[in-house]
């Protein structure tokens, strides 16, 4: 008898054992989502161009847009005048000069020595071959001769 109360624990834990539901799967931490994302359509870019374009074509700017039409021709006509770039050197013994030609096609080549100025204004302080220094302010700036071919 004192071994019956054991079996009824042993069977009635076996029973609950084998009738009891079996692990449930580990569910995950995030959900999927079951519905589909839209994001918002980015906004245009203003058309910058256009606008400009519009603006300098409406009648409020007119009267300027001839001055500064005339004023971009004079700038440009005058910018285009003064370019000049160094074109050779030559000379004899100690005596050296620079060759100094203009972009403009109309404008003569000058031909300048150690004291004289460029067209810019700055004075030439030294002429040896493949360099040339002009003075500009404290400053002593070189400049090459510019090859073309």
């Amino acid at each position: 008898m004192k071994a019956l109360p054991w079996v009824l624990v042993g069977v009635a834990f076996g029973l609950g054992w084998l009738l009891a539901p079996g692990p449930q799967a580990d569910a995950p931490l995030v959900q999927a989502r079951k519905e589909t994302w839209r994001l918002p359509d980015l906004p245009a870019r203003a058309d910058q161009a256009g606008r400009a374009m519009g603006l300098a074509a409406s009648p409020i700017f007119e009267p300027e847009a001839a001055l500064s039409a005339a004023a971009t021709a004079a700038a440009a006509a005058k910018a285009e005048d003064r370019r000049w770039r160094v074109a050779g050197f030559f000379g004899r013994g100690r005596e050296r000069k620079v060759l100094i030609t203009f972009a403009a096609a109309g404008k003569p080549a000058l031909r300048l020595a150690v004291g004289d100025k460029v067209p810019s204004g700055e004075r030439i302080t030294y002429i040896q071959d493949g360099e040339v220094r002009i003075r500009v302010g404290n400053k002593q700036v070189p400049l090459g001769a510019d090859y073309r071919e």
